[in-house]
């Protein structure tokens, strides 16, 4: 007992006077030398007075009986829980999917269209390539026309 932090649980035992001769020793000590130990010890007093100064409530009639005796659920066929479970987990999966798929049509562009095709551009390159026979000199003309629309 020679470290405790928090203390609220301890000082509200030694107000209800349930602590030990040592225990009480102890805390007293404890209040004697902390700034801290006191103000806490003057909250939990404080909340207690708070608490005993609320009006006292009767229970509704019936209450404690239903808590006394609840009612018992008929048991349930586990075959027929494993059932429905897999249903629900069928039926889930199924709205997962078309969910999906409305996702997949509606946010899912179609294909981009580049003009000029990039391909008809390599074909006329590899055309004036082969009939001027210098491939190298004739690279540039391929990548200047290309632009790409959105």
């Amino acid at each position: 007992m020679s470290t405790i932090d928090p203390p609220e649980e301890l000082l509200s035992a030694y107000l209800d006077d349930e602590l030990t001769a040592e225990e009480r020793a102890l805390v007293e000590h404890r209040l004697e030398e902390s700034g801290e130990w006191r103000a806490v010890l003057e909250e939990v007093q404080e909340t207690r007075e708070l608490l005993h100064s609320l009006p006292v409530r009767e229970a509704p009639t019936g209450f404690w009986d239903s808590l006394l005796q609840p009612d018992i659920a008929p048991p349930v066929q586990l075959a027929t829980a494993r059932a429905r479970r897999g249903k629900r987990a069928l039926s889930w999966l199924a709205g997962a999917a078309a969910a999906a798929a409305i996702v997949a049509v509606v946010v899912v562009p179609g294909q981009s269209q580049v003009k000029p095709a990039v391909a008809t551009l390599v074909n006329r390159h590899a055309l004036r390539s082969s009939v001027s026979e210098e491939p190298v000199s004739q690279l540039a003309p391929v990548t200047s026309p290309v632009k790409l629309n959105r």
